[in-house]
């Protein structure tokens, strides 16, 4: 563990790119922070830590997953991506700064009906490093799922979302409906509820991530049952955390789409007007973040084709605390007739 903590401050303390950061002293996580640039992800014992905890978490929900490197050109990155199952497409858009192997409880309900594609979004994961200042988000957004499905060649899939995962499922099927078959938004997505005076905006990455802090973060921020979450989730969860520039990644999309650029799923209510896939939002009634289910239930009346279910004991990721449930909601909206 010692390991990965310090090879993670390296990475944010390095002041090795080029001699005019040498000399002047910046730290990497400056001069990344004045120029908004891709960092591909070098191997190291963070990684292979990753990997292995990766492995144990599918193996957990009985994923029969490969991954996949995709070249994309815009943004220009190398993304990875766990493909599972076989049958129509489905791709699976997690949140903040978690990984698409969070996914692994639903991905294991879902794998025998659907041909399932989830990638590490940008500084997550396996995907190479971003720092997000300078970068207009909602452009990168649409961008990198545009370009992740034609990097699998899909012209078109179904996209099940997380959190700002959400928001990026939402701004691809505004700009590119064709392309959308249906759309299940698990959780609230990014920023639904109206601004708030004073609103402080999500905490920093912690400077060194344990168990301990993110279960009071799931249970408090995200109204989570952590009882629910198993030991090898916990365990995938801080090897992430952990990922040379997994904290940069966070920390500059925070400022980027809260701060900077002041963007929220809730801005986006006049377009849900015409939002042309079928939408299936899917609210956990613990869920504290935004003021409450009654966002989805507002947003579902606002699109034309668009309902929400609420379930019970469920906080921002209801598939891991009504897997059963969040994955039958959604296997049956995916396969239902349009």
């Amino acid at each position: 563990m010692k390991s990965l903590m310090i090879g993670r401050r390296k990475f944010l303390r390095s002041c090795s790119i080029g001699a005019a950061a040498a000399t002047s002293g910046l730290c990497a996580r400056t001069l990344l922070a004045q120029t908004g640039i891709i960092t591909p992800l070098t191997p190291g014992p963070e990684v292979d830590q990753f990997k292995k905890a990766q492995e144990i978490l599918l193996l957990k929900y009985g994923v029969s997953a490969r991954s996949r490197y995709l070249k994309i050109n815009k943004p220009p990155l190398t993304a990875h991506v766990l493909e599972a199952g076989r049958g129509t497409p489905v791709l699976l858009l997690h949140g903040g700064g978690a990984t698409a192997a969070q996914f692994a409880p639903l991905m294991g309900a879902m794998q025998k009906e659907f041909h399932l594609f989830a990638p590490d979004r940008p500084g997550c994961g396996l995907t190479d490093k971003i720092d997000y200042h300078g970068i207009e988000f909602r452009e990168h957004a649409v961008n990198f799922v545009g370009g992740i499905l034609d990097g699998l060649e899909l012209p078109k899939a179904a996209i099940v979302a997380n959190s700002m995962g959400g928001y990026w499922a939402l701004v691809f099927a505004l700009a590119h409906p064709e392309r959308v078959s249906k759309l299940v938004l698990l959780g609230e997505p990014a920023a639904s509820g109206p601004p708030q005076a004073n609103a402080p905006a999500p905490p920093p990455s912690p400077k060194v991530p344990t168990i301990e802090g993110m279960r009071a973060k799931w249970k408090g921020r995200l109204g989570m049952n952590i009882d629910h979450v198993s030991p090898e989730i916990w365990d995938e969860e801080l090897a992430g955390a952990n990922l040379p520039g997994a904290g940069l990644g966070w920390d500059s999309m925070v400022e980027e789409f809260v701060l900077r650029q002041k963007l929220s799923t809730y801005a986006l209510r006049p377009d849900l007007k015409g939002l042309g896939p079928e939408t299936l939002f899917i609210w956990g009634d613990k869920d504290s973040m935004g003021t409450g289910a009654k966002m989805g239930q507002e947003m579902a009346a606002i699109a034309p084709h668009a309902r929400c279910e609420i379930l019970n004991e469920a906080g921002h990721m209801p598939w891991i605390d009504q897997t059963e449930r969040c994955a039958q909601l959604t296997i049956e909206f995916l396969k239902s007739a349009g």
